[in-house]
């Protein structure tokens, strides 16, 4: 497996464990709270705030340890030339993750106009930026491993 195959297997790995902790986050203050908390913008804002913030911060310390690992293990250096076909791959790896997260904010938005709780939404945004990263991911493992 190539270096940008494996990369792409790790983040999307970290991204799914990263929103799976904090699920049972959501869920441990959700039994410890009771079912009003649900309905507050208060801990959704702060939640969803701090969830992004652990994500962003996850994120880069899974890719400093994937390249150190990969450094270890391999011997090799993280490829420093990007050519064409690595950037084509790139964008469409990222067009088809914005699809992916416009079509899960349409469908967010889509429960708050029908009347739908507030925690729907919340979820529903969460989610949809797993499914985005994980579209990404796979998409740039499908488009290196068919060789374009």
């Amino acid at each position: 497996m190539s270096y940008h195959e494996r990369k792409s297997i790790v983040a999307s790995v970290s991204s799914v464990l990263t929103t799976v902790i904090y699920s049972v986050y959501v869920y441990q203050r959700y039994l410890a709270e009771g079912a009003e908390i649900l309905n507050s913008p208060q801990f959704w804002g702060v939640t969803f705030f701090v969830f992004i913030l652990v994500s962003i911060v996850a994120g880069i310390l899974v890719t400093i340890g994937f390249t150190i690992h990969y450094r270890l293990t391999t011997k090799e250096t993280e490829p420093t030339i990007t050519d064409e076909r690595d950037a084509l791959i790139e964008l469409k790896a990222t067009r088809n993750s914005y699809y992916a997260f416009i079509a899960g904010v349409l469908l967010s938005m889509g429960l708050l106009a029908l009347n739908m709780p507030l925690w729907g939404t919340f979820i529903g945004l969460t989610y949809s930026g797993l499914v985005a990263s994980v579209v990404d991911d796979a998409t740039q493992f499908y488009l290196y491993r068919r060789g374009f």
